[in-house]
């Protein structure tokens, strides 16, 4: 039997892989993601998860208040390429247009509280 309970915090990857930091595998379906791979764009090329991962944690460490690395980007969302880097996969089908944008939502995915998502896509009204 599985358990399907959730908790207010995210649980770090119990592999351990870097000594030091926590991990967290972000595919993993303890994470209520709700990334979208209908809404990938076919015209321009799919970065590979590592770099995107490396991106990520670059972005991220720049927020204290944040994680610091994870195994796996979020299910349902990748990065892309075509002249600027935009990660895709929102349900809205709308991109974000860089990695620092996207860390506001990859947090609520984490902290399980997209209903209250303040990120430049789910909250544009207060962006502007």
């Amino acid at each position: 039997m599985v358990d399907n309970s959730r908790t207010s915090t995210p649980k770090p990857n119990p592999k351990g892989i870097n000594e030091g930091h926590q991990n967290f595998d972000l595919s993993d379906e303890q994470f209520t993601s709700d990334g979208d791979e209908t809404t990938w764009p076919t015209t321009k090329t799919r970065v590979a998860d590592k770099e995107f991962l490396r991106l990520l944690t670059t972005a991220y460490n720049g927020r204290p208040d944040f994680v610091k690395e994870w195994s796996e980007p979020p299910k349902g969302y990748a990065l892309f390429r075509l002249s600027d880097l935009t990660v895709h996969g929102h349900p809205s089908g709308v991109q974000f247009r860089s990695i620092k944008l996207f860390i506001v939502h990859l947090h609520s995915i984490m902290t399980e509280t997209l209903d209250s998502c303040r990120c430049i896509v789910c909250r544009p009204d207060l962006h502007r």
